[in-house]
């Protein structure tokens, strides 16, 4: 019960933190996108697929979430330099 308990402080704590950096209002699956976009440099589309937090989260899913963060200004895309194919997201 202890686990549970501090599982609990741990997503209080996050809740507040969300709420400070204003984006209480995106669902689970955009807040944790927005967070991997800024943890990672360089991040692509294949990156949050691959990562292990996302392994439940369709293709289909993903690129909804980046279009919508796209649009809204929230993330940034810059075509790489070796691979026109490959987009690089960042944090707004």
């Amino acid at each position: 019960m202890q686990s549970l308990k501090k599982l609990f402080e741990l997503r209080t704590s996050l809740h507040e933190q969300e709420k400070l950096l204003g984006l209480e209002h995106y669902s689970e699956i955009e807040r944790s996108v927005i967070a991997f976009v800024s943890h990672k440099q360089q991040a692509t589309i294949t990156d949050i697929l691959k990562h292990p937090y996302f392994s439940s989260v369709s293709l289909s899913s993903i690129n909804r979430v980046v279009a919508k963060l796209l649009k809204e200004g929230v993330i940034k895309s810059e075509q790489a330099n070796d691979d026109k194919r490959k987009m690089y997201l960042s944090f707004g």
